[in-house]
């Protein structure tokens, strides 16, 4: 019996900090059963040193360098030594290849860590952080990019002091909806700080029926800020004051902007989610910036938490992972809408790989 698990024990040789497999046998064991190294032009196998580490800790290997066995201990502080951030990609590549996937170390776009492509209809590709590493908009965008390119998804694990995991599928998003847009006669505001109030009965009504602005007031109807904004742009409603005096476009941007200083922000992801067909309500008791339909209220909860952000966004992950969490515990998913010469959309979700 002894006999038997030597014979299947793979032999590899630590060569600086790479590991040689020569044995015919033992290759293929590893490369066509178990998606592990690359083959060299002379038939041998190199393993990286995160998937010896991992076979090392699985019995599946022994080790030498110059005839002398190298232990667990010693090949983890070599790997710790040469690998950036070893100790998270390690976690996140033992839990994965546990759950089953054959992922495999990836090194053709900085920032992705591993990718996974045997036994899966689609090519997964995985990108490891600590907790304490910054989320970077503008690096998911761009990884978002490659992944789709190469008809693949992306995958996001974060790894906390502890050990435990967190996976994300991360993915550009297109948000439409199925909200005609309509004619309104135009009226007059009243400007109250940081709302606007609309009297006019017959267009209080056509704006909330139709297109569910605002809240009703009365008879009349008060409008977020962003509504007033957008609907003022579009020449629907004037502004006036307390006073019955008209207030000026220009002191009307002044003072939207000392109020709410990344107001343009909001309202440019207002403006393009209204005209790809959908119904935009605050978000706030949501901790985002608004709440979306794709269809009538009246008929369905909102689908999207979107959160309005610049390109260059950053944020330290345990903000990430609590509007993952409240999204996900209210059935809605959670957009990050980044904004720069065009709005892109950066949808997380909860993912048990």
């Amino acid at each position: 019996m002894i006999y038997r698990l030597l014979k299947m024990i793979i032999i590899g040789e630590l060569v600086k900090d790479k590991i040689i497999v020569e044995k015919p046998k033992d290759v293929g064991r590893l490369y066509n059963k178990s998606s592990l190294g690359k083959t060299l032009s002379d038939n041998k196998l190199e393993l990286d040193l995160i998937e010896g580490v991992f076979l090392l800790e699985e019995k599946k290997i022994q080790l030498y360098e110059n005839n002398k066995l190298v232990d667990f201990q010693k090949l983890v502080r070599l790997a710790a030594k040469k690998i950036s951030d070893f100790e998270i990609r390690y976690l996140v590549f033992k839990d994965l290849r546990k759950r089953g996937h054959a992922v495999k170390i990836f090194t053709e776009l900085d920032g992705i860590t591993f990718y996974i492509e045997k036994n899966t209809a689609v090519k997964k590709f995985v990108s490891v952080f600590s907790e304490r590493d910054y989320f970077n908009l503008t690096n998911t965008i761009n990884f978002t990019k490659y992944a789709e390119k190469k008809n693949g998804v992306l995958w996001y694990a974060i790894t906390d002091e502890e050990g435990d995991i967190t996976y994300y599928e991360v993915s550009k998003k297109e948000l439409r909806g199925e909200i005609k847009s309509h004619t309104y006669q135009k009226t007059k505001g009243l400007f109250l700080k940081d709302r606007v109030v609309i009297f006019d009965k017959k267009v209080a009504k056509n704006l909330f029926e139709k297109e569910f602005y605002g809240k009703f007031f009365g008879d009349g109807l008060q409008l977020s800020f962003v509504e007033a904004l957008y609907l003022s742009e579009n020449g629907l409603i004037d502004f006036y004051n307390v006073d019955e005096k008209k207030i000026a476009k220009d002191k009307i941007n002044k003072i939207s902007h000392k109020l709410q200083p990344d107001i343009k922000l909001r309202l440019a992801v207002f403006r393009e989610l209204k005209k790809n067909g959908l119904i935009v309500k605050t978000g706030f008791k949501f901790g985002t910036h608004f709440r979306v339909y794709t269809k009538n209220p009246d008929e369905t909860h909102a689908e999207y938490l979107v959160h309005v952000v610049e390109k260059d966004f950053k944020s330290i992950w345990s903000e990430i992972s609590r509007a993952v969490r409240l999204a996900h515990s209210v059935n809605k998913d959670i957009i990050f809408a980044g904004v720069n010469k065009k709005i892109e959309y950066i949808q997380f979700g909860r993912l048990r790989p």
